[in-house]
């Protein structure tokens, strides 16, 4: 699955609500996206439309240093709910470092540059919506 379904996924969120569709999504259906070249990361959208984007975010361990997720930043708020990890999440504009442990949520609001690091010996993995825009 690639990229142009992005907003669209897994049907058009417009056409889905105007007909009344109901869609499950199974794991591996999900829109899995790989992001970043040096230190890859999986993105797994269960949803992703006009209103909100909803998916798992998987950071493996390795390599040299933390894994780490490209620096990124939505139009709309963001919300990561870490199943395992703990994630640090870094934002450069403020020089601000999180640390979420496992059962905890982090909020960003729209516009905010950040990044996921992977400090830890085993892989993360971070629920997350995102709403209105990705």
């Amino acid at each position: 699955m690639s990229l142009d379904k992005l907003g669209a996924y897994p049907v058009d969120g417009a056409d889905a609500r105007e007909k009344g569709d109901l869609v499950k999504v199974s794991k591996s259906d999900r829109l899995n996206i790989v992001s970043g070249s040096d230190h890859p990361v999986l993105i797994q959208f269960a949803v992703s439309n006009d209103w909100m984007h909803l998916g798992e975010l998987v950071i493996p361990v390795g390599g040299v240093g933390p894994r780490a997720s490209v620096p990124d930043s939505h139009e709309g708020d963001a919300v990561f709910y870490v199943l395992q990890g703990p994630a640090t999440f870094y934002l450069a504009e403020t020089d601000e470092t999180f640390h979420i442990r496992d059962g905890e949520s982090f909020f960003l609001p729209g516009g905010t540059t950040y990044q996921c690091l992977n400090y830890g010996a085993g892989p993360i993995r971070a629920v997350f919506t995102i709403a209105p825009g990705l």
